[in-house]
């Protein structure tokens, strides 16, 4: 029977009362000063180990027993079948390089947690999306864009018309192409510019029409932002962005609601521009379409410069960024000379 000293404290009251503590079996036993308790070894809870701190036992009726004897309490760990694990923690806690070992392991789980784990639950999210939502989602977004920072189109009509034609040419060769719709606006925020919004919408600005040269160009631009709608980037980047709501929609299998959605992507595509993976693979979808129907790539890439031009513009002699427009399509990482450079050098690999 192995025993030791400590003080009690029955979690009633603030009185301290010295025991004895000895093993019984399968039970501790408590007595001294009035206090005469047995409990189960396997129901009494030990604090960790902490620096010098005086260790403690904690009872199942809430009493609480403080001992510095650890002879006894390895051995009580021992018996609870717990051993091995707590003297190895308290070693790691106790070690300096040990601690900063863990603290490097905690940077590193968290990187790839941001890294690679967001993303893919961020693309799980956004495909479990209801149709009805995803509607819902792209035409609440469209109302509060409409009401910040687009005006109508002032394009004549016939123009539109022609440019409505071949949206449609484009659209017949993407995967539900015939959910998607074109919408012509300008404003002085968002430039020469175009975006995709969920529900399969396409904002193509007054600017952007004005500075191509050709409508092979903007065929070539219909079908990145068709590529943005095929791999639901506005909502991936929400939801990247926003990773309490999407573990919670991941876990729960309830996507966030329309309106909590069309609340935040106003702002997402206003800040902030898709990351290099998105752009790639709307930039793959662009390329895809104009090989596949014989349009030089060289249209893609001269509209993509001509936006980098007036880009450009909206930049002081003191290289201060100009204010941000909506869903830049410039605004992204990859500069638009590697983007071009890309997928021209992916061209002329082909041809040998």
């Amino acid at each position: 029977m192995t025993g030791t000293e400590g003080v009690y404290y029955d979690g009633k009251s603030s009185a301290r009362r010295k025991v004895s503590l000895f093993f019984d079996g399968e039970r501790l036993h408590v007595s001294g000063d009035g206090i005469d308790v047995s409990s189960p070894l396997a129901e009494i809870r030990i604090s960790p180990q902490l620096g010098s701190i005086r260790r403690s036992l904690r009872f199942p009726d809430g009493a609480r027993c403080e001992i510095e004897d650890s002879a006894i309490l390895e051995a009580l760990i021992s018996r609870q079948g717990r051993g091995r694990l707590s003297p190895l923690l308290y070693r790691w806690e106790s070690s300096l390089k040990l601690a900063f070992l863990a603290l490097i392991l905690t940077a590193a789980i968290f990187w790839g947690l941001v890294k690679f784990g967001i993303p893919v639950l961020a693309r799980q999210a956004a495909f479990a999306i209801p149709p009805a939502t995803e509607a819902s989602l792209g035409k609440e977004t469209m109302a509060v864009l409409d009401r910040l920072v687009m005006a109508p189109s002032r394009l004549p009509e016939e123009r539109r018309r022609q440019l409505r034609k071949r949206f449609q040419q484009v659209a017949a060769d993407m995967p539900d192409g015939r959910s998607l719709r074109l919408e012509f606006r300008t404003g002085e925020r968002i430039g020469a510019n175009a975006f995709a919004l969920p529900s399969g919408i396409i904002v193509v600005t007054d600017d952007l029409v004005r500075i191509a040269r050709r409508d092979e160009e903007i065929m070539a631009v219909f079908a990145h932002e068709m590529g943005h709608v095929r791999y639901r980037h506005a909502v991936r980047h929400v939801l990247q962005n926003s990773a309490t709501g999407l573990i919670v929609a991941t876990v729960t299998g309830d996507v966030l609601s329309a309106t909590s959605l069309s609340a935040t992507l106003p702002t997402a595509l206003i800040d902030a521009g898709f990351s290099r993976e998105f752009e790639t693979e709307a930039d793959d979808a662009a390329v895809e379409y104009l090989t596949k129907h014989r349009i030089p790539l060289s249209c893609y890439a001269d509209i993509l410069a001509r936006l980098q031009d007036e880009h450009d513009k909206g930049t002081d002699k003191n290289a201060k960024p100009r204010e941000k427009r909506v869903a830049d399509f410039l605004s992204t990482h990859p500069a638009t000379r590697e983007r071009i450079a890309r997928f021209m050098g992916r061209r002329e690999s082909h041809k040998r």
